[in-house]
């Protein structure tokens, strides 16, 4: 199946493929810059369009890899509502990671809570072994 894209859905596509790539590849400054570029495309041509929530969602997580957190939970938080409603994660992944590495248990508890809705036990998969405590207190609603 081959999807029709216009220019600026290409060039924005073709950001975020690059910013994957870099981000594989260890380099997740050079990454964000890339999905940063995506995201400025999104914003200008794109607004509203899957795309553009799609896009979001990788961006919030390169910011995560570069240990951007804040600016990773303002990025990932406009692609949550879109990420849930496809039932994927990665929106909320990046948020709760986010607010696990700034110390921020409790404002990473639901966040954690809808991940765990979407995927189980396999949440424990996702994160650092150190974080499986706080994803057990978040899960059993203590946080």
């Amino acid at each position: 199946m081959t999807i029709s894209m216009n220019d600026e859905e290409r060039q924005a596509f073709d950001q975020a493929n690059e910013g994957i790539r870099l981000g594989a590849s260890g380099e997740p400054l050079l990454a964000v810059k890339h999905w940063e570029k995506a995201s400025a495309i999104a914003d200008e041509h794109l607004q509203g369009a899957d795309i553009n929530f799609w896009i979001k969602s990788g961006y919030g997580a390169a910011l995560f890899d570069a240990g951007r957190y804040d600016e990773g939970i303002a990025i990932s938080q406009m692609a949550r509502e879109w990420c849930l409603s496809h039932e994927q994660p990665l929106a909320s992944l990046s948020i709760a990671r986010s607010y696990l590495a700034l110390g921020q248990n409790s404002n990473a508890a639901p966040y954690l809570r809808e991940i765990h809705e979407l995927v189980g036990d396999d949440i424990f998969l996702q994160f650092n072994d150190t974080d499986e405590p706080a994803i057990r207190t978040a899960l059993a609603g203590k946080l």
